[in-house]
């Protein structure tokens, strides 16, 4: 059941979905009050149920307490039965930091070794082939079996594959949705040709990209409330797409969630992984698998990004003009 696709080119085969799981444990996303532990651990069993294997956390989401129920998951099925990815902080910049850091996470999953360890965020370049290296030994003494990166430019991907020897990078985990499309400049191109895989994380645009909101119902969590995709001017600016995608789902018998994740899996080596805390999150995403949009709703949604591009292009550039002639008066006044 499920669709896979290879993880680089490790050999290892991972769900063309996967789940993010920043949500888990953390209060800022309604942890303990919208959702608990149980509602995790069942979203978690759906998930491998539907053929879902693939689960991507960090030592700092929920303080470590993301990587503590995960391994709790963990102890009701085999340890092969999933592939864990697992992020290090950019502030690790030694040897002894970085193993330090794999050895709280190991512990928190319960596990002997992690799938894919991933530097989270891109530090001065001079310390990236040192990261690398010792990234390296790690997995030459089996704590890891593969080595990915996390918010990189191509450049600084470039970089970090120079400085290994012996294996190469599997991944690059950037934020990569219908309204975040940075990486298609470069970064998709080069990963297709290279065979590294692109972990696409906030694939959904943290909810706005799911018809769920608008400028009179916005979410109230923390995280959201300061997130330039939900104010108010963006939320109008995308109804449009929103209405374009409702209406490719109905005509589909999906929903918009699994016709914004169908956009990002139809590049094969793109993963998304999207956030779920319940069960019927598990169940939506998990329909994005058994279809592919076909090349004229491809081009209609095509269309709809483009006019909201000019529109957000030419509100910058109206704000720039006005914020220049303030200046100029000033200048002129003063």
């Amino acid at each position: 059941m499920g669709e896979y696709r290879e993880l680089g080119s490790s050999g290892i085969k991972v769900s063309a979905v996967g789940i993010g799981t920043w949500q888990w444990g953390s209060k800022i996303w309604g942890y303990s009050k919208t959702y608990s532990d149980q509602d995790l651990l069942e979203a978690f069993n759906k998930a491998l149920e539907l053929g879902i294997n693939f689960f991507d956390t960090a030592e700092i989401y929920g303080n470590g307490r993301s990587e503590e129920i995960l391994g709790r998951c963990l102890k009701s099925i085999k340890r092969d039965e999933v592939v864990i990815a697992t992020k290090f902080s950019p502030t690790r910049m030694t040897e002894r930091g970085i193993r330090s850091a794999l050895e709280g996470s190991l512990k928190r999953l319960g596990t002997s070794y992690v799938d894919l360890y991933q530097v989270h965020w891109p530090t001065s370049s001079t310390f990236i082939p040192m990261t690398m290296k010792i990234l390296e030994k790690l997995w030459s003494e089996g704590k890891v079996l593969t080595i990915g990166v996390s918010n990189f430019n191509l450049k600084q991907l470039e970089k970090a594959r120079e400085s290994l020897s012996r294996i190469d990078i599997v991944s690059n985990q950037v934020e990569y949705n219908m309204l975040k499309r940075d990486v298609e400049k470069d970064m998709l191109e080069y990963c297709l040709r290279e065979k590294i895989t692109l972990i696409a994380y906030s694939p959904l645009a943290q909810g706005a990209l799911t018809g769920k909101y608008s400028q009179l119902n916005k979410p109230r969590d923390l995280v959201r409330k300061v997130n330039p995709y939900f104010t108010s001017w963006k939320l109008k600016n995308i109804q449009p797409l929103i209405e374009v995608l409702r209406e490719i789902a109905s005509r589909r018998g999906k929903t918009i969630t699994q016709i914004v994740l169908n956009w990002i899996i139809r590049w094969p080596n793109a993963i998304p992984i999207p956030g779920v805390k319940k069960i019927e999150h598990v169940l939506d995403i998990a329909g994005s698998l058994d279809f592919r949009l076909d090349e004229e709703e491809l081009k209609i949604i095509e269309e709809k990004l483009r006019e909201i591009q000019m529109k957000s292009s030419s509100r910058i550039i109206h704000g720039v003009r006005l914020l220049k002639n303030f200046l100029s008066m000033k200048i002129y006044e003063g």
